[in-house]
């Protein structure tokens, strides 16, 4: 099912590509990176704030070069579709530009998942939970705290006090936090059975700016 899920993405992906063609959302791209390069690294690298505020003004910077950009390449794409053989060839070439999108939109959504797994750790494979378990997750969400929107902090503060007095049955842990229960349960075993999982991490980790090297989960 995880597997099927992947191709259907890319899938989809691919689709839209071939619908929008190569020009436009190339186009976007270049001059979205090329905007970003200016506000971080160029000109405007000494105006920019540090922290989330410069993150912030980065993501604006996008949205509004998005909408320009938008415009300006539907205009472009006019002009290319007048001509039939140069219609064919974007939307040719928008094909496999729809499934690289896709490719790359799976890999972060892996990346996150996987992440995400390798936090819930001291929870693979028991059949109870208990107190060195909660401490180890609450350590470690601690450490990441970007996870606290999939992990409530006081649900883990909840299963600290139950351990106290006696483990917690890895079948109850629903009971305790639903989405944590359903991963466990569901998603992991799909994901660590997976074909295409590790394949597109390996493969990902080489890419340039996105690439970064993470542990896939084992059995």
């Amino acid at each position: 099912m995880f597997d099927i899920t992947i191709l259907a993405i890319v899938g989809i992906a691919a689709v839209a590509g071939w619908r929008k063609g190569f020009v436009a959302p190339l186009f976007a791209v270049a001059l979205s990176v090329l905007g970003l390069y200016a506000l971080y690294n160029g000109p405007g690298a000494g105006l920019v704030p540090t922290g989330t505020i410069g993150l912030g003004l980065g993501v604006l910077v996008v949205g509004f070069v998005a909408s320009v950009v938008g415009r300006v390449a539907g205009m472009l794409v006019s002009l290319v579709h007048r001509v039939g053989l140069l219609r064919a060839a974007d939307h040719t070439l928008g094909l496999p530009l729809g499934a690289l999108t896709g490719l790359v939109a799976v890999y972060l959504a892996l990346v996150a998942v996987v992440s995400f797994d390798n936090l819930l750790a001291p929870f693979h494979g028991k059949l109870t939970v208990d107190q060195a378990a909660v401490a180890a997750l609450k350590v470690a969400l601690d450490a990441n705290p970007q996870f606290a929107v999939m992990i409530d902090p006081g649900m883990v503060d909840a299963m600290a006090t139950q351990v106290a007095k006696a483990a917690i049955p890895a079948d109850q842990i629903q009971k305790f936090d639903q989405t944590l229960g359903y991963y466990e349960t569901t998603v992991r075993p799909q994901l660590i059975s997976s074909a295409l999982a590790p394949v597109i991490l390996a493969v990902g980790e080489r890419a340039p700016f996105l690439g970064r090297h993470i542990v896939f989960p084992e059995k």
